[in-house]
C-alpha cells in the first residue's frame, strides 16, 4: 500500500468509522463491547505518520463520534488526543516494525482513551452537568478489559498491512 493513498483516505475512513461504530458495530459486539474503530484507525495513523498528523485525526473522529452517538461535545476528541500522545511513542522512537510495538500502542491507547474519556464524563457528573451515574470500577470491568482485548486482537490482525506501509518521511 502506499503511504500517499493512506494519508489521503485517512479522513474518509475516520468519517465511515465514526458512522459504522455508531450504527452498526453493535450487531458485532463481544461480551457486550464494541470495537473501536476510529481509535484503532488513529492509533495506526499515529504509529504511521506521527503524532502530529494523529492529533488531527484524532480531532476530527472524535467530533464524529460525539455527534453520531449524541455524547458530550468534544470529550471523544479530548480521550482520542490522549491515545495519540501514548501511541506516538512507537513512531520514530520505537520501530512500528516490532510485533510488540502496535500491540502496546493499541493496549496503552485503548487505556488512555477510556482513561481520559472516563475522567471526563467524571468531571461532568461532579458538575452535575451529566445525567447519569458512573460506576468506575464496573465500567473497568465489564467495559474497559474487554475493550482492550478486542482493539488488540483486531490490530493483530492488522499488523500484517500495517508492515506493509513504508515509514513516513516528515511531511
Amino acid at each position: 500500500m502506499n503511504r500517499g493513498a493512506l494519508y489521503y483516505m485517512m479522513l474518509p475512513l475516520i468519517g465511515a468509522a465514526c458512522l459504522f461504530q455508531a450504527t452498526a458495530a453493535a450487531r458485532i459486539k463481544i461480551y457486550d463491547v464494541k470495537p473501536d474503530l476510529v481509535l484503532l484507525l488513529v492509533v495506526i495513523g499515529t504509529l504511521v505518520y506521527g503524532g502530529r498528523l494523529g492529533l488531527v485525526w484524532a480531532f476530527f473522529g472524535g467530533l464524529g463520534l460525539d455527534i453520531f452517538s449524541g455524547g458530550p461535545m468534544g470529550s471523544s476528541s479530548l480521550a482520542l488526543m490522549a491515545a495519540v500522545l501514548v501511541a506516538n511513542f512507537g513512531h520514530r522512537t520505537l520501530s512500528r516494525f516490532n510485533v510488540f510495538v502496535p500491540l502496546v500502542g493499541m493496549v496503552v491507547g485503548t487505556l488512555a482513551y477510556a482513561g481520559a474519556y472516563m475522567g471526563i464524563l467524571g468531571v461532568l457528573q461532579y458538575l452535575d452537568v451529566a445525567q447519569h451515574q458512573m460506576p468506575v470500577l464496573a465500567t473497568v470491568q465489564k467495559v474497559v478489559l474487554p475493550a482492550i482485548v478486542y482493539n488488540t486482537t483486531l490490530m493483530v490482525l492488522l499488523i500484517p498491512f500495517l508492515n506493509r506501509i513504508p515509514e513516513s518521511q516528515d511531511l
